[in-house]
Formats: C-alpha cells, sequence, structure tokens
C-alpha cells in the first residue's frame, strides 16, 4: 500500500510541476545522483536559453526529475545564489526536502521534486546563477545549477 501512495505523490507532484524545460548545469561537487530535467514556471524565456525573468513579489515554480545514487529517510534542500568566490544562501526557503519529494528516496528510483519560490520585493534586481541540491543525512546529493533573472517587472530589470 504504502508503495502505491509513493508512486500516486510522485505522479501528482510531476503533474503539478508543469513549466518549461530549462537548461542547467551539473555541480562540481562529487554529486551522487543525476538530474533528468528542470523546469521552471513560468520561464517563457526558455525558449531562447536565456535565464528565467522571476518578477518580484511573485512565486515561481521549480521542479526537476532526478534519479538518486543514495538512499534517504530525510532530505534537506537547499538553494544557493552561486559566485565563484562563495553561495550565499538562498533567503526564506524551507529546506524539509520531504515536503517536496517523496520520502523515502530510493537509490536507483526516479523521482520529482516541485518547490514553489517566492520571489521577495527586497531582492536585488539582476541575473543570478542558483545552485539546488538535494541531499540525504550523509550530505549525498542531487546539485544542478540554473539562471535567472530577477525584475521589478516583465522586461524590466531594476
Amino acid at each position: 500500500m504504502g508503495r502505491v501512495v509513493a508512486f500516486l505523490l510522485v505522479i501528482g507532484l510531476a503533474a503539478l510541476a508543469r513549466g518549461e524545460v530549462i537548461n542547467f548545469q551539473n555541480c562540481t561537487e562529487s554529486v551522487k545522483c543525476e538530474v533528468h530535467e528542470v523546469r521552471v514556471d513560468p520561464c517563457p524565456e526558455s525558449a531562447q536559453s536565456k535565464p528565467c525573468a522571476m518578477i518580484k513579489g511573485r512565486n515561481a515554480t521549480i521542479a526537476f526529475d532526478y534519479t538518486p545514487e543514495f538512499n534517504a529517510t530525510t532530505a534537506t534542500a537547499k538553494a544557493f545564489w552561486t559566485q565563484t568566490s562563495m553561495d550565499l544562501p538562498f533567503a526564506g526557503m524551507d529546506n524539509e526536502g520531504c515536503k517536496y519529494t517523496s520520502c523515502p528516496i530510493v537509490a536507483g528510483q526516479r523521482q520529482s521534486y516541485s518547490y514553489n519560490l517566492s520571489i521577495k520585493k527586497a531582492f536585488p534586481s539582476r541575473a543570478y546563477d542558483v545552485k539546488w541540491q538535494l541531499m540525504n543525512e550523509e550530505q549525498k546529493m542531487c546539485c544542478f545549477i540554473i539562471q535567472i533573472a530577477i525584475t521589478d517587472k516583465k522586461g524590466k530589470k531594476g
């Protein structure tokens, strides 16, 4: 019965996690996971391979499909503004990964993760590289980097 519920949860998350498929990079850390696809809603800019424009005061959904090489009973999710010199944690993110993917996470089993991201009005308007991590208790992780552009309104970055 538990597997059926988990399967239905994954299917439900996948249905909710519609959005445009975007380009992403794998992280350089020792990652124990294959990220198959990353989707952002809204992101019409993906058709031109441009960073997703995220408007201050609105929400965006970030979703991805992954197959981990690790098991996890609990999962931690983190997002960072990433730069060459350092990573700054994304303010206000809920780090309880099991709220946004089905747990336990099973090695070799394809799953989906979907998070509704609030773009705060206080965020500076500019382009960012965002690193997204989903990890188990032993710090084994899925990790990728996407590009976004935070704007005051559609088509304007500042």
